[in-house]
């Protein structure tokens, strides 16, 4: 971020060209704050944001594997049920 204020510049007296100086000043700074509210917006994340959205991903990750693991060893209930049900209806033992 590059901003020449004129702080430097400022006349003296508190006339016109005082106020014209603090008037541009501000403007300056709205701009690059509005340009950092729409880079936030434009879907930067802060590194908070990332460090959970990484915890999240390996909580997922760990769920996963543990039920791959599961299925595998043919212990995962909800599954099997899937399984047999499916075979029921192809069978047409159940609705």
């Amino acid at each position: 971020m590059s901003i020449k204020l004129k702080t430097g510049n400022l006349s003296p007296g508190l006339g016109n060209d005082f106020r014209n100086d603090l008037v541009d000043n501000f403007s300056e700074i709205e701009k690059e704050i509005n340009k950092l509210d729409s880079d936030e917006n434009s879907g930067q994340i802060t590194k908070e944001e990332l460090d959970k959205l990484r915890n999240d991903f390996m909580k997922d990750n760990e769920a996963l594997k543990e039920r791959i693991n599961r299925i595998l060893l043919g212990v995962d209930v909800e599954s099997i049920e899937l399984i047999v049900n499916r075979i029921l209806n192809e069978k047409g033992v159940s609705k």
